[in-house]
């Protein structure tokens, strides 16, 4: 069998125990599928939803990175990428990568609706900032990275 017909093999088993929910299985079948075919962005794809669902951010976000640099073009990267950041609640930084996703394939109905109900929630939670006042009285948003 080769390389990359025994990486679809893996695959196929780590596409079956996530949807058993066996996250810690799926994600060593495909990291095996990796060893086999290194540069195949959907194993790297399949593994960062994996590693998410079993909080692994760092791990996750490094896989998000690697689809991009391996295919650009493809908006799954930049939708796993946006995902990590939502589940981390930076609901700003997820609606950039989310924004990037619809760049990359505009008909995506899931990248539309993640952008919709996104840009709701930021909007709703800017509008809810609580005021500082300045020395001088005058009231300003108060904005959590100062």
């Amino acid at each position: 069998m080769s390389g990359q017909h025994k990486a679809e093999s893996l695959k196929e088993e780590g596409n079956v125990e996530f949807k058993k929910g066996n996250f810690l299985k799926a994600a060593g079948l495909y990291t095996k599928a990796m060893r086999e075919d290194p540069d195949n962005a959907v194993l790297f794809s399949n593994r960062c939803a994996a590693l998410l669902k079993l909080s692994k951010i760092s791990k996750a976000l490094s896989d998000a990175e690697r689809v991009i640099s391996i295919r650009p073009e493809w908006e799954k990267g930049y939708f796993r990428k946006a995902s990590i950041y939502e589940a981390q609640e930076q609901y700003d930084e997820a609606l950039e990568w989310y924004k990037k996703a619809a760049e990359c394939n505009k008909d995506s109905r899931d990248v539309a609706i993640k952008i919709r109900n996104l840009s709701r929630l930021v909007k709703a939670q800017r509008s809810k900032r609580p005021e500082k006042r300045s020395e001088n009285g005058s009231s300003f948003a108060f904005d959590k990275t100062q």
